[in-house]
């Protein structure tokens, strides 16, 4: 995804991480039950030019900018559309703190119930379709105006499910769902609106980085993706374009593709450590989805010292993996949305349902990226103590003032 959709669009994030279990898809990949490696590369030597490296210096600083809000359509009446109305909110794992209550499930919530709507906030523990369907069922069972599915839920596995709310007139908004481009794998198929994500934008700036911390040196990558998830395509697609337009001689040395089907961590471990021990080339580690890199940091950080200028970067936004960015070490940068911007553009997908207008298209309800280094980390969280998601680097949250003038609830 371009910049430009970074800077000037509001959108929404997975982002959430799925790291639950989901089942095969057929005709897609979704639930690959093992890793899957794939040497994609070569080394070669040449550095990236003084102009293109003084290039990608003004790109990050602009990426770790406060990114500026833009209405995602035309205003509504919030308090009109919502007062009385029961919404069912749940996350695609209550494990995860981006999606669950105290990410964008507890923001929306929280903002709907103000503005006068009745919330049954549902969990899934730990996750994966059966939760779903559950939750969805107890939608139906509840009389619910509107769903809302925080982070990503594939629609081709709650089929029946999502055809029983269409019969009730029970629209279901899917936030974090589909990368800009679309993912036919993930179809929207009983659907009624959804929010994207810019995992793509964050791999690219990810790149950005490693090339500055390299000093200019090609950059020869382990790069980390999962088939499981809506934005897998996209963030390799901009991986590769951004290599071809930066640096013709950066690789990805070897590509790690996990399924959600196995726990992060266990699988990743000796996975990453056998190819960092094979390929002392690689001097970049790249993770679409921050929370894959939880379990693989002491493995990065135990070969820094084999592998010259070994640093690590993902997408996702996470606070655990920020609060890892701020204490410094081999983990130098993330990428991602403000959970809470998110939660508004789900939110206002909903209001415009309830008022019987059409949701607007997902490219327009995007939460933008920032860029966090050790530089800005500690800004991400409150106090700096990774506990909880600030405002404070995103303007301060000016953009919930926008929201709240967008649905007439202020002036």
């Amino acid at each position: 995804m371009g910049s430009k959709y970074k800077r000037l669009v509001a959108r929404g994030r997975i982002a959430a991480i799925p790291v639950v279990a989901a089942a095969a898809i057929t005709g897609g990949i979704v639930g690959v039950s093992s890793a899957s490696a794939k040497k994609v590369g070569s080394v070669a030597g040449a550095a990236v030019s003084k102009s293109t490296l003084a290039t990608l210096k003004a790109y990050v600083a602009d990426q770790q900018a406060a990114p500026a809000w833009i209405a995602p359509g035309p205003a509504v009446n919030a308090k009109k559309a919502l007062r009385g109305k029961t919404i069912v909110t749940f996350p695609i794992s209550s494990f995860i703190d981006a999606c669950n209550l105290k990410g964008q499930q507890g923001y929306l919530d929280a903002e709907a119930q103000k503005l006068g709507a009745k919330v049954d906030a549902l969990n899934s523990t730990p996750g994966g379709p059966p939760n779903w369907q559950a939750n969805l069922q107890q939608a139906i069972t509840d009389k619910a105006s509107a769903v809302v599915m925080l982070c990503g839920e594939p629609a081709s596995l709650l089929t029946t499910q999502l055809t029983a709310l269409q019969a009730h007139h029970i629209p279901v908004v899917d936030g974090n769902y589909n990368q800009i481009a679309g993912n036919k794998v993930f179809p929207f198929t009983g659907l009624s609106a959804e929010s994207g994500v810019d995992t793509a934008g964050g791999v690219k700036t990810d790149l950005a980085q490693a090339l500055i911390n390299l000093h200019g040196k090609a950059a020869h990558i382990l790069f980390l993706n999962s088939q499981s998830v809506a934005q897998y395509a996209g963030a390799t697609q901009a991986l590769k374009k951004a290599m071809a337009a930066w640096c013709t001689s950066c690789s990805i040395v070897k590509e790690e593709d996990f399924a959600t089907t196995l726990p992060w961590g266990p699988a990743e471990t000796p996975t990453i450590t056998s190819d960092l021990q094979a390929n002392p080339s690689i001097n970049t580690v790249i993770v679409t989805f921050d929370g894959m890199s939880d379990s693989i940091e002491s493995a990065v950080s135990s070969a820094a010292a084999t592998h010259p200028g070994l640093k690590m970067y993902a997408w996702g936004g996470g606070l655990a993996e920020i609060k890892a960015i701020q204490n410094g070490g081999t983990y130098a940068g993330d990428s991602g949305p403000n959970e809470k911007w998110d939660a508004y553009n789900q939110l206002d997908q909903v209001i415009r349902l309830l008022a019987h207008k059409p949701a607007v298209n997902v490219t327009k309800e995007v939460a933008p990226n920032m860029f966090f280094t050790k530089s800005n980390a500690a800004t991400f969280s409150v106090g700096g103590k990774g506990q909880a998601y600030s405002d404070k680097p995103y303007s301060n949250g000016a953009f919930v003032q926008d929201y709240l003038r967008l649905w007439e609830v202020t002036k």
